[in-house]
């Protein structure tokens, strides 16, 4: 099942900048996403460097201004975290267009998705995240 990821329209990132995303800017970050190029890892919150990875990203799609992520190899021990509710928030990190270090430059690129326990996400209205398929479910947001 899908995760809702973000969504279209003006968001203030975790420096205070605002960012205007319209849904065909999510649509060609979804278009240009490759995990031969740069696989995004699905972490928890917002770490530097060295953290672990509890699963990836296989693919992104949209659905009218949404972005959505199809997760791979997730750690079953984190979907019982998640699926528990211990996770229910999640917050993107992209690079921009203009990053030196974005995998496609000139595009917008998911860097990772990260789970939020008890920090709230600054984009609120994305669904609760969750891995068991009967329940609904370097720019970062979070509050």
């Amino acid at each position: 099942m899908p995760l809702h990821i973000f969504k279209s329209g003006t968001h203030i990132d975790m420096h205070g900048t605002k960012l205007p995303f319209t849904p065909a800017d999510l649509a060609v970050c979804a278009a240009a996403y490759d995990p031969a190029v740069h696989e995004a890892p699905m972490v928890i919150g917002h770490p530097k460097a060295d953290a672990p990875a509890y699963g990836w990203v296989a693919s992104l799609s949209t659905s009218g201004g949404d972005l959505l992520a199809e997760p791979k190899q997730v750690d079953p021990q984190f979907a019982e975290l998640v699926d528990a509710g211990r996770y229910k928030k999640v917050s993107a990190s992209f690079y921009l267009p203009d990053s030196p270090n974005s995998p496609k430059p000139g595009t917008l690129y998911l860097r990772h998705v990260g789970f939020l326990g008890a920090q709230p996400p600054s984009i609120k209205g994305l669904r609760q995240v969750a891995f068991n398929e009967q329940e609904d479910g370097v720019v970062e947001f979070a509050d």
